[in-house]
């Protein structure tokens, strides 16, 4: 059915142009969203090129996360006031999507260069290297009970969540450090499990690594035999002429998200050292 004046389409038409099943258009119709601008007597059912505008709004408006029940609210009292404060506050909400995915992108690329890093690099064997300020995020290694195991898993879901509502971390992989008291009485028990970030922010949990020279070893096997790398760092400390003089980082650069092999872990370990 056509109009001269006004170009009408079937619901199949219709639905073909918004490229959306015809259910859906039964549905918003059924829920007083977008009904049909002609209903005939025999049942058919014809949309107007105008809709087309409305559909658009309606789709955007739904894909912004806005609830249907709003969008109906919206249009059955329609005004430019309430138009511009629909859209500001959709505005807000994709902003805050866009620095989301942005965010995750980042981690993603940041994950990649060091798992790259971790396939070329040589292992367990120290070095020397000096070392930039680096800044992390940084939770407290929980005592909540006596079980180790739950211990970890509790401080690991409570970073992670923090990560995830305040947006920060820039890898993947997680971090631990173990201060330095720690470290020179053979304790290799985490203090910290931290993520690092590319700058400083104002945070509570914010813990700054100093920059200054590190010994180093990538130690490659599992968390289990991690102490014999710490002890190899050690010697070559003590071998160098050099003494311990801040904390030990381990930073993961190839985990259980990269091999499913325990042995071919590599976690990168760093002392800093005068």
């Amino acid at each position: 059915m056509n109009n001269n004046a006004k170009p009408l389409f079937t619901t199949g038409e219709f639905a073909k142009l918004c490229n959306v099943r015809k259910d859906t258009l039964f549905y918003y119709d059924e829920i007083g969203l977008l009904k049909p601008e002609i209903i005939q007597d025999n049942g058919y059912r014809y949309y107007s090129a105008n809709q087309l505008y409305l559909y658009d709004i309606i789709s955007m408006l739904k894909e912004c996360g806005t609830p249907l029940k709003e969008i109906r609210e919206y249009l059955t009292a329609r005004n430019p006031e309430s138009f511009l404060e629909l859209l500001e506050e959709n505005d807000k909400l994709l902003t805050r999507e866009m620095d989301r995915l942005a965010h995750i992108h980042r981690q993603m690329r940041n994950t990649m260069a060091l798992t790259r890093q971790a396939m070329q690099i040589e292992y367990n064997k120290p070095y020397l290297r000096e070392c930039p300020e680096e800044y992390f995020i940084a939770m407290p290694f929980s005592t909540e009970s006596d079980d180790y195991e739950s211990n970890i898993s509790s401080t690991v879901v409570h970073l992670l969540n923090y990560l995830d509502e305040n947006m920060a971390g820039e890898e993947f992989p997680l971090g631990t450090i173990i201060l330095k008291d720690n470290l020179c009485q053979d304790s290799f028990q985490e203090d910290y499990y931290c993520s690092r970030i590319s700058s400083p922010v104002a945070d509570p949990l914010l813990f700054v690594k100093p920059a200054g020279t590190y010994a180093l070893v990538n130690h490659k096997g599992s968390y289990e035999t991690i102490s014999e790398s710490y002890q190899m760092l050690k010697d070559f400390i003590k071998k160098s002429g050099r003494s311990i003089i801040g904390n030990a980082y381990e930073h993961e650069l190839l985990n259980y998200l990269a091999t499913g092999q325990a042995e071919n872990y590599v976690i990168e370990i760093s002392i800093q050292v005068g």
